[in-house]
């Protein structure tokens, strides 16, 4: 993989790379890879995250026949630039906490926006095939940071706000690839949100088609020419792949005994 990687991207002489040894002995979806050791050292969270990801990506891919190497590399490295700064995202945070409530929203869009910047500093760093750059650079879209933007309209409730200030300031999906990133990353992060904050079985039929629907409207899917057939299979194994993770476990008589034993 790592020698099909560097055939495809632009060397850079003056590109500062981890050791040549390093890259060649160690496939960048290693676990034991330097960048992936220090990401999950300095940001548990984010890297959980990229893992569900890459597991979630890999049915997709499969259930259209699309090769997912480099895609399944640009999943488990898009978020790598969160390790610069892993204090300042939700999933390194302690429960209950949010540092984003007392600043300003426009600095917190300023301070959470800029993790793709700094993913695609890192990966043009070591050397990273253009291909998966380009997709890390796309996965968030042009789609608006909607926590910051909602709590800046209750700061101004007389209006005035336009959500275009709080747009990723980055290009839309320009592939098939990018495009099924950006949705299984959007798919992930806001399954697992909305799974912890209610008590109830998701109807992930549902929680998918207003995913999907959400972005084409907001012309994320707009630079992606895509068969219907394949965006109705990546719909339905997205569906399945929500339906079997984010589901509550049926509680049995044991549990409150075992709860009782604990106390």
């Amino acid at each position: 993989m790592i020698e099909k990687a560097k055939r495809a991207q632009n060397s850079n002489a003056d590109t500062e790379v981890v050791d040549e040894r390093e890259l060649k002995e160690v496939d960048p979806l290693d676990h034991n890879h330097p960048l992936l050791k220090e990401f999950r050292e300095k940001a548990p969270g984010s890297f959980k995250h990229t893992q569900s990801l890459v597991s979630m990506i890999d049915n997709v891919a499969a259930s259209i026949d699309l090769d997912s190497e480099y895609l399944k590399l640009a999943a488990m490295y898009h978020d790598i630039g969160k390790m610069w700064a892993p204090e300042c995202f939700s999933e390194n945070q302690p429960p209950d906490v949010n540092i984003y409530d007392k600043l300003d929203p426009q600095i917190s869009y300023y301070v959470l926006t800029r993790h793709v910047s700094d993913s695609v500093a890192i990966l043009v760093a070591h050397s990273f095939p253009v291909e998966v750059i380009k997709m890390v650079s796309q996965h968030h879209g042009t789609t608006v940071l909607r926590a910051i933007y909602e709590q800046a309209k209750k700061m101004h409730p007389k209006g005035g706000l336009n959500d275009k200030h709080f747009r990723y300031k980055t290009q839309k999906p320009s592939s098939l690839e990018s495009l099924i990133l950006l949705l299984c990353d959007h798919v992930e992060a806001t399954s697992r949100a909305t799974f912890a904050a209610q008590d109830q079985e998701m109807d992930a039929t549902s929680f998918i088609t207003n995913i999907f629907n959400v972005l084409m409207m907001d012309g994320q899917f707009d630079n992606v020419e895509i068969r219907l057939g394949y965006l109705n299979k990546i719909q339905e194994a997205l569906i399945s792949d929500v339906a079997g993770n984010f589901h509550k476990r049926v509680k049995y008589e044991e549990d409150d005994i075992k709860l009782e034993k604990e106390k």
